[in-house]
């Protein structure tokens, strides 16, 4: 057995107090662990541990290597952590949710000057309302959650990215008869539903669409009503295809950016991290 081995199981004796412990954290059987012990105090000439019933304590010379056994074996572990967040970079996965056209369009120039530098990392991106992308981010089915900002969601880390406001839009000299929503669970649609309820507008029948883009479309069709974000309707304003409505209704400024767990992301995720916040 080489004396790293040696080193690494006396450190973890030395952690546990207790031989049995260490063998099961090692891996390696009991007597296996006391003979490597016996051996490195054969190999130093010195008494490691005194043994008792519950266990093992250290001697005061012990307790001396045992401190500079601790820096090295740190180190070393720090050199793994290190090689294997650079083999993870290389074939790395990232699974990126989006739960809004707003929040998709931020994502193309990061993905490609990411995949650019570490292209034989696997991405992919998924999309779904925000309840929906939370619920898949808890569960360790995404690495992060691109979507607006909500006090409501509690357990993970959120960056600001963007601000952006919405604006209610329909096709110029229209009547009001419907209103055209993303579905139920989305933010846009809850602003709808709280709208509705100020105004007595709970009677109005709503026509669920998978996007703002759709929605937009069937705004300016003159079909009903649509909530979307203003940087998207920006064009369809300025051509005069589309006109605001309920403009005395104040509707909140929503924050976008992206919902992460700190404590679990992996190297790939936080590399991915510095592409997005560098974005332009």
């Amino acid at each position: 057995m080489e004396s790293l081995d040696k080193y690494r199981i006396f450190y973890e004796v030395a952690k546990e107090k207790n031989i049995s412990k260490a063998s099961e954290k090692l891996f390696i059987s009991q007597p296996a662990v006391s003979q490597t012990i016996k051996k490195l105090e054969e190999e130093l000439d010195v008494t490691l541990f005194i043994r008792g019933k519950k266990g093992v304590e250290l001697t005061k010379i012990g307790n001396e290597i045992f401190q500079r056994v601790e820096v090295a074996i740190l180190a070393l572990n720090s050199v793994d952590r290190l090689v294997d967040e650079e083999n993870e970079l290389l074939k790395g996965e990232l699974t990126i949710g989006a739960g809004s056209n707003v929040a998709r369009e931020v994502l193309v120039s990061p993905i490609k000057k990411f995949l650019e530098v570490f292209p034989n990392v696997n991405v992919t991106q998924i999309e779904g309302v925000q309840s929906d992308m939370i619920e898949m981010l808890k569960k360790g089915q995404a690495d992060i959650i691109i979507t607006q900002n909500n006090s409501e969601i509690s357990g993970f880390f959120f960056q600001p990215i963007m601000e952006q406001s919405y604006v209610f839009i329909k096709r110029k000299n229209k009547e009001i008869k419907r209103f055209i929503s993303t579905s139920k669970g989305s933010y846009s649609r809850m602003l709808f539903e709280e709208f509705a309820k100020t105004r007595n507008f709970e009677k109005i029948p709503y026509l669920t669409v998978s996007g703002h883009r759709m929605a937009m479309e069937l705004a300016k069709a003159g079909v009903g009503v649509a909530l979307v974000p203003e940087l998207m309707a920006k064009d369809l304003l300025e051509e005069g295809k589309v006109e605001k409505c309920f403009t005395d209704y104040s509707l909140p400024v929503v924050t976008f950016g992206y919902y992460f767990n700190p404590d679990i992301a992996s190297a790939t995720t936080k590399m991915f991290l510095k592409f997005l916040s560098k974005n332009d």
